[in-house]
């Protein structure tokens, strides 16, 4: 009998050992995977494989005592440069919570922001580590929303502009993206310039010659909008108040006449006022089915554009630069820059 027990004692020891070298071997991995790294090159190359990858000049900060901004171009033999990533560290807000503590996360985050020629965002993404614990569900959804704003709409859209999601990380890269779109337009136009062209920017009023700014806003239907969907395609862009007899006359007017001239444009409709009065409702029933409305019960979505009259106008090309700004009502030229700008099918 106690020679049974003695020969069990030694297996018990061993599972323990072994117990606790998986549970170190696992620990290494997670610590290890933790604390890995990618590449400027690697994530350039993921997007761009045919592209050549090589380090360019820093990009001094706008944030006086910041570390300028490490740059690595991606090119090819045909089209020269394609992309740059600006890559910078920033806090890790998720280095305080307990399991990040076991896992020896950084205190900083290495953060790559890659752009086209254009200054158009293609990516927004985490180099160091390479496995963040701890972010928000959201995290992928939330980096993957920057693709496609541009640094001229960072700049020119209202606080609160960044894409939902992202948890603790939302403000952080909300303002490292900030701080880059200002560090490449006062590397490009000086700092008077650059002056000159945010009090431009943001007087009131959308002008002409200027991309639309950004937004995201969700349908009458509820699904999600934003305009990169309407890319290459002129976009007639309208503001309204039902509740107001004059402002939903002119805009159902201006609609049907899109409609019966098949002009070559579409229709993104800013209503304002409670979707549940009646004059909203029947306005939402009575416009053409092609029409895009977007609810703006309190002109909050409307004010982050810059534009809060009603009824308002901005007709926008492919490029979606505003071509015309101005009143929608039979009296304005609204009609006439939409034959010009969107002629017939």
């Amino acid at each position: 009998m106690l020679s049974a027990k003695a020969g069990i004692y030694p297996r018990i020891a061993v599972w323990l050992v072994v117990g606790v070298l998986v549970v170190v071997a696992a620990w290494t991995g997670a610590v290890v995977l933790a604390r890995s790294a990618v590449s400027p090159a690697a994530s350039l190359r993921a997007l761009i494989p045919e592209g050549i990858v090589k380090r360019a000049d820093d990009l001094p900060s706008a944030v006086s005592g910041d570390r300028p901004f490490e740059a690595w171009v991606a090119s090819t033999e045909e089209s020269g440069t394609s992309e740059t990533l600006y890559m910078t560290t920033i806090a890790n807000p998720l280095a305080a919570s307990g399991f990040s503590r076991f896992l020896l996360q950084p205190g900083s985050l290495s953060v790559g922001v890659t752009v086209d020629p254009s200054m158009t965002i293609q990516q927004v993404r985490i180099l160091f580590p390479r496995k963040l614990v701890g972010a928000a569900k959201s995290t992928a959804s939330y980096l993957d929303g920057w693709k496609g704003m541009s640094f001229f709409q960072v700049l020119t859209a209202a606080e609160g502009f960044e894409p939902p999601g992202g948890g603790a990380l939302t403000e952080p890269i909300g303002a490292l993206v900030r701080n880059l779109a200002t560090s490449v337009y006062l590397r490009d136009m000086g700092q008077k310039g650059f002056d000159r062209f945010m009090a431009q920017v943001k007087s009131p009023g959308l002008q002409v010659g200027f991309p639309f700014p950004y937004f995201t806003a969700r349908t009458w239907s509820g699904a999600q909008f934003s305009l990169g969907q309407l890319a290459g395609k002129k976009v007639l862009v309208l503001f309204t108040q039902p509740t107001c007899g004059s402002c939903f006359g002119a805009t159902m007017s201006l609609l049907n006449t899109v409609v019966a001239r098949k002009f070559d444009i579409t229709p993104v409709v800013f209503v304002v006022g409670d979707a549940q009065l009646d004059p909203v409702k029947r306005f939402a029933q009575e416009a053409p089915s092609g029409a895009i409305l977007i609810s703006d019960p309190n002109s909050e979505l409307a004010r982050s554009v810059h534009q809060t009259l009603t009824p308002y106008a901005v007709i926008l090309d492919e490029a979606h630069m505003v071509r015309y700004s101005g009143g929608s009502d039979e009296n304005s030229s609204v009609y006439q820059s939409l034959q010009q700008l969107a002629g017939a099918q």
